[in-house]
């Protein structure tokens, strides 16, 4: 994937970086990753929960590569996505799953109410931008800084939700965490994918659990859910914050920032 304006930096350790208008040197100690970020559910849906989900890769150019041959190995060049998991596709979304395992990735998602956590007074795309913006908060380390790339989501002309989640990072941080931030279609590259799998195994489970029971494991989903569970040593998708997996049911919608207008 190609962007015009980007540079490409070699970090070391067969890392790469994609800087936009950067042209000053990194610290040999900043850490430099890529977060993917997409949703699962809508404002007031039915299944009462909205995850946004997300994978952040430090080998990302890597990732991007084993993706590509998983897919040829099984000659699935669909759309990856959650909702799509069927028996007959199982066997791809398996090797997608425990090859997120096998990479140096940290996966998880924000849970909110679906209908509690959204306000009537304001546009959904706002609040989206400011919940995705959180995410990023949340999974910044000290020393690192990130490229971000969202799954599109309507706006009114003019705007980007991506560059709303840049601009809240940097303003809360007080430096350029976020080095740029990107509005993709998910269909343009296989890692928001990998973002929408993992966001609609939260919401799967989660929507499950609130029905009354666990995931089936017998339907082609719960199946995937599983074995994301046991690939990342998981006993479930509950709230769980460690190296390689952050998910966290929120209390409330990240509140408005003076200046930041957010």
């Amino acid at each position: 994937m190609d962007f015009k304006g980007v540079t490409v930096r070699s970090t070391g350790k067969g890392r790469e970086s994609r800087e936009c208008g950067v042209t000053r040197g990194l610290s040999s100690r900043t850490q430099v990753s890529t977060i993917f970020i997409d949703e699962s559910g809508a404002k007031n849906s039915s299944g009462g929960f909205f995850v946004i989900g997300f994978v952040k890769s430090r080998a990302t150019s890597e990732l991007r590569r084993k993706v590509r041959d998983v897919r040829q190995r099984h000659g699935h060049y669909k759309e990856a996505k959650f909702s799509q998991i069927t028996r007959k596709n199982l066997p791809f979304y398996f090797d997608i799953v425990e090859l997120l395992a096998r990479s140096d990735v940290r996966i998880g998602g924000s849970v909110y109410d679906a209908h509690r956590h959204f306000r009537d007074v304001e546009p959904t795309w706002l609040t989206q931008a400011r919940m995705a913006g959180q995410l990023v908060l949340g999974n910044v380390n000290k020393n690192e800084v990130v490229n971000v790339f969202l799954d599109v989501v309507e706006t009114p002309r003019g705007e980007s939700v991506a560059q709303r989640v840049r601009d809240r990072v940097n303003g809360v941080l007080g430096v350029r965490a976020v080095i740029a931030a990107y509005d993709l279609d998910s269909t343009s590259t296989d890692l928001l994918q990998l973002a929408d799998i993992v966001a609609g195994a939260i919401a799967h489970e989660r929507r499950r659990e609130a029905d009354g029971g666990p995931s089936s494991p017998s339907s082609p989903k719960g199946q995937v859910v599983a074995r994301l569970r046991r690939a990342f040593g998981l006993d479930s998708l509950a709230d769980v914050r460690n190296d390689r997996v952050n998910i966290l049911t929120m209390a409330a919608q990240p509140r408005a920032l003076p200046g930041l207008d957010l």
